[in-house]
């Protein structure tokens, strides 16, 4: 057996190709219901529960999602599965109090940055939206190349040119019916892809869990393996750091249970959805949809990091492939399923995976040009009418998309592909933090506070590890002593904003209207 040998063939390739045309037919057909802005950007609020947590799901179960948990996997094996933890308290605590999301809902605004016009000033509002765009689309950078690897990994291709084609190919696509038909294409698209996502994942689970030998086969691996994600060390590899941590279990904690009430693509379900009370149970019923999504993957690729433990061989040629950086752990997964699925049903996996990848990409795609027409273009312009808004957000789509490529290409991810996400998307969360909830539940926040609030956002990027690195080289040269390091960069990030947001709304309130007012 061959590390690149796979199950996938022509038939494989049919399935896939007829499941990619169906999606360019639905995006076809969705655009004959886009009457208007409300239309385009959220399917006109009609959102009943059922469909909403079906899109949901659909967009937060993408195949970014599947790759980076699998490499988690692969790499902590159990000690994965604290983020399934954080995510599903974090969902169930919003879903029993409607914290933030009822009040936001009850607001009936687009977008977030509308919200912050009407709470603070314009200008709030498209500095919001500028750090929401910058954070999401450099969130999403690598959303392709994840996508990309797992279809190079689960075919066999080993032609470097066949990962940039692949990349492109696969964003021509979502950008055509995400263009085409907005929010009413990406729901109709993801609810397909949730059913199709949920068969693909069970099927994928049976198999993983049949190679491994069963619950048995399971539960004995688990003694074998790393469990503990407080040891900052992976005692399996012998890898110092290559565990999960204090530090980063802390920030992690913080900056998912954040995320999981305000980042904007999650927000956007909120915002579409009949009321504030079904705004507020679809958290809690996204639970168990959640639960799955952070634990399935997890399963595969602790099933990958078994799999090339027994064949030793085959283990031995992928570790030098990632040591020569020609392949990354993100690739391990692909690799293993390649080989334990059989011809035909590999097909119907594949394209559930990329149902999972275009899930995403439409729905993000959406939520950030979105913000561009809706709450930096038409503030900057004085206005636009719905069609103009509606052109500005598809010529954004475009552009975005052209942004990723070139990212998606160029960029190197020097971390963990997890680790990357948490940090870039601390540029928006940081800042928002204080922004929404100060807003929504504190009387004296102020424009100033959440102007000074979202500029510290920025901080975020220092958390990536090519800053990182320049930091400690120029501040702190001596490896021996004190060295900043992403978590550490993590918790400053999510920490200052607040920081800065009180004593700032205390010193420099706003002016207050003669009915006691807040002037915006």
């Amino acid at each position: 057996m061959e590390l690149f040998e796979t199950n996938f063939t022509s038939i494989d390739w049919v399935i896939v190709a007829v499941y990619l045309g169906g999606s360019i037919l639905i995006g076809l057909w969705a655009n004959r219901y886009v009457g208007g802005l409300s239309d385009y950007l959220v399917a006109g609020r009609t959102l009943r529960i059922r469909l909403a947590l079906a899109t949901m799901t659909g967009t937060e179960l993408g195949l970014v999602t599947v790759m980076y948990v699998a490499e988690l996997g692969y790499t902590k094996q159990f000690a994965s599965l604290y983020l399934a933890v954080i995510e599903v308290l974090g969902l169930a605590v919003i879903g029993l109090t409607g914290l933030v999301v009822y009040r936001l809902r009850q607001e009936a605004v687009l977008t977030v940055p509308e919200y912050y016009e009407r709470r603070y000033t314009q200008s709030v509002r498209v500095t919001g939206a500028v750090m929401m765009v910058l954070a999401g689309v450099l969130n999403m950078g690598v959303f392709l190349k994840a996508g990309s690897l797992f279809l190079v990994g689960v075919t066999g291709l080993e032609d470097p040119m066949a990962l940039k084609l692949i990349m492109t190919g696969l964003l021509l696509l979502v950008l055509f019916y995400t263009v085409l038909g907005g929010m009413v294409s990406v729901v109709i698209t993801d609810l397909v892809q949730f059913l199709v996502l949920g068969v693909g994942s069970l099927v994928v689970s049976g198999f993983v869990l049949s190679e491994m030998g069963g619950i048995d086969g399971l539960w004995e691996l688990s003694g074998t393996t790393y469990i503990d994600p407080l040891m900052a060390d992976n005692p399996v590899t012998e890898a110092a750091g290559d565990g999960v941590g204090p530090w980063m279990l802390t920030a992690q904690w913080v900056t998912l249970s954040i995320a999981v009430m305000l980042w904007p693509a999650t927000v956007s379900r909120t915002l579409a959805v009949k009321s504030p009370t079904v705004a507020r149970r679809l958290y809690l019923f996204s639970t168990i949809p959640f639960l799955a999504r952070r634990t399935l993957p997890a399963l595969w690729g602790i099933g990958a990091f078994a799999f090339f433990a027994f064949h030793a061989d085959l283990g031995s040629e992928f570790q030098d492939q990632v040591d020569s950086k020609n392949l990354s752990t993100l690739s391990a997964m692909p690799l293993y399923l390649a080989k334990i699925i059989p011809t035909g049903l590999l097909g119907i996996v594949t394209a559930a995976m990329l149902a999972a990848f275009m899930s995403t990409h439409d729905s993000y795609l959406l939520c950030w040009s979105g913000v561009v027409a809706q709450d930096i273009v038409a503030p900057l312009c004085g206005g636009l009418s719905d069609r103009q808004r509606v052109l500005v957000t598809r010529v954004s789509i475009v552009a975005i998309g052209g942004f990723l490529l070139f990212w998606g290409l160029w960029y190197e991810v020097g971390q963990e592909l997890w680790d990357y996400l948490a940090i870039t998307g601390t540029v928006y969360l940081s800042g928002a933090l204080p922004v929404i909830v100060g807003g929504l539940y504190w009387k004296r926040a102020s424009s100033t506070g959440a102007l000074a609030a979202l500029a510290c956002g920025l901080m975020g990027v220092c958390g990536l590890s090519q800053v990182i690195e320049f930091i400690n080289d120029c501040l702190f040269p001596d490896p021996a002593g004190f060295q900043v390091f992403p978590a550490m960069m993590m918790l400053v990030t999510m920490i200052t904003p607040t920081l800065v947001f009180i004593p700032v709304s205390l010193l420099v309130p706003d002016r207050q209207r003669p009915d006691g007012e807040q002037s915006t």
